[in-house]
């Protein structure tokens, strides 16, 4: 009975602890608080930890020790817990870091993930995430408000056999493809990019770039940020491994889209783009884009787009850049997978980090402060949700809010538009679900053919689609190797699951 009596004592606590926590949430134009009785009280119920939370962006910001000190005087009387913030380089740095710490089973708490950097679905099915709806139900425990913010609908996206191994950010739900322009050229030659309506419509604006602009390169063109985005498939399982369905398929037909006629058309024009010198001569082995963009050294790229993106990028960059759609948009599984925070199986305090990540997504002040920094030194505030840059934004500037939990809650700098939000809602109701929204497959009865598959990848696609070798002869090399690694029976694989899952679902 004792025993009973003081487990029942110890949840009635965290209960305690988890509504206050929800309840002082920090409005965005008031400054941080000092903790009430009633939390302080409280917090001594949990044990102090310190989360380490690893992600990606533009490397470790100067200010960003401010910034911890800041967060963790904030959270103490909530969740009695201190962070660690460790922002990796764009490119190849963040997955080589993520995967050794995977790999060796380093102890660490958050990271982010997504379908295109530390792989989201490889990690959950090899067991590197906390399942967060499993029978222990972590994310209705620890953190119901994020999961009515995004939804069962979203969260059904990023789902593995129906569980959830990452929170998404709350976001734009939807993508478009289309390029990122920069202004100042568009201007300057006059050109009329609403005339720009597919690849091919860029090409003289090109010639003029590298007739006139030698220090600029036309078109960014690198492995994994290239043209062949606007080809826009709906991939089934790894982003390196072919077997896509068309985004308004019927009938769900898996297909190898390297044998499909557009993609050979796409990589030919590619291939005269660089060969016409608008692409960099060494594209097929750069890994950071990032460096060209923000240098200015590039005039049009290929995005995934959303209300307010070219806006973005400008502040990130300090020049504008505009925008211009080609794809209409579209909510795919992937789209749900796009930007993650994952609770590694390493972690010590998962429900804290849990807890954590609740406050992050729920709380403006704290949300801000992680975003945009300390008023009135990284930023100003102009009225209550407008702000503007501070004395001291250079140390601390992440620009990656997309990222970064819950955008509806964000400030807005005044240089963008006011309506974003409403801008994103209404972007998203326009969007079409794809059929195999909530699909995901398992790659395990194929892995090894999988892991050869993912080694052709790496050999033939960063060179096509940066247009350094010729896709009429080479394409037919790549699908000859692919049907010796086993893509037929990948694919195969693909389909069965597909069909058996959309006979299940009444699609």
């Amino acid at each position: 009975m004792l025993k009973t009596r003081k487990l029942l004592c110890i949840v009635l606590a965290l209960v305690f602890i988890l509504t206050g926590a929800a309840g002082c949430a920090k409005p965005a134009t008031a400054p941080a608080p000092a903790a009430a009785p009633a939390e302080a009280a409280a917090a001594p119920a949990l044990e102090p930890v310190e989360l380490t939370w690893f992600f990606i962006g533009n490397g470790q910001q100067e200010d960003v020790a401010l910034i911890e000190e800041e967060i963790n005087k904030y959270i103490k009387d909530k969740i009695n817990a201190t962070v660690k913030l460790q922002c990796y380089q764009w490119g190849a740095e963040y997955d080589d870091k993520l995967q050794q710490m995977i790999a060796s089973r380093q102890e660490f708490d958050i990271c982010f993930t997504a379908a295109w950097a530390n792989n989201y679905m490889q990690n959950a099915v090899k067991g590197a995430f906390v399942p967060l709806n499993d029978d222990k139900d972590l994310l209705n425990k620890y953190a119901p408000k994020t999961k009515a913010l995004l939804g069962d609908d979203f969260l059904a996206g990023s789902q593995i056999d129906g569980i959830n191994y990452g929170i998404p950010a709350n976001k734009e739900k939807a993508h478009s493809w289309g390029f990122i322009i920069k202004k100042d050229l568009v201007d300057k030659y006059g050109f009329d990019i609403s005339a720009i309506k597919t690849l091919q419509d860029l090409e003289p604006m090109l010639k003029v770039i590298k007739e006139k602009e030698p220090n600029v390169y036309g078109l960014e063109a690198l492995d994994g940020e290239s043209p062949i985005k606007l080809l826009d498939w709906d991939v089934v399982g790894d982003d390196k491994c072919p077997g896509v369905v068309y985004n308004d398929s019927k009938d769900l037909k898996v297909f190898n889209e390297f044998e499909a006629a557009e993609t050979m058309e796409l990589l030919k024009t590619v291939r005269k783009f660089y060969q016409a010198g608008y692409i960099r001569k060494d594209a097929a082995t750069v890994t950071d884009y990032n460096a060209d963009e923000a240098a200015g050294k590039i005039f049009a790229a290929t995005k995934s787009l959303k209300p307010g993106k070219d806006a973005e990028m400008s502040l990130t960059h300090g020049f504008e850049w505009v925008q211009v759609y080609i794809t209409p948009p579209v909510i795919s599984s992937r789209d749900t997978m796009g930007s993650l925070q994952a609770i590694s199986s390493t972690s010590k305090n998962p429900e804290r980090a849990l807890m954590f990540l609740e406050l992050f997504n729920t709380d403006p002040y704290l949300n801000n402060l992680i975003n945009f920094g300390i008023e009135n030194k990284h930023y100003v505030k102009v009225s209550d949700n407008i702000i503007k840059a501070g004395p001291d934004q250079a140390k601390y500037n992440p620009g990656t809010g997309w990222m970064f939990g819950n955008q509806f809650i964000n400030y807005l700098y005044e240089s963008e538009d006011p309506k974003k939000w409403e801008q994103f809602e209404e972007f998203n109701g326009q969007a079409a679900g794809t059929k195999t929204l909530g699909f995901n497959f398992d790659p395990s009865s194929v892995k090894n053919e999988i892991a050869a598959v993912n080694n052709l990848w790496d050999k033939y696609v960063p060179a096509l689609e940066t247009g350094s070798i010729d896709p009429e002869i080479n394409v037919p090399k790549f699908n000859q190797e692919l049907k010796a690694a086993g893509i037929d029976k990948i694919i195969a694989e693909k389909q069965k699951q597909l069909t058996e899952w959309a006979q299940k679902m009444g699609k």
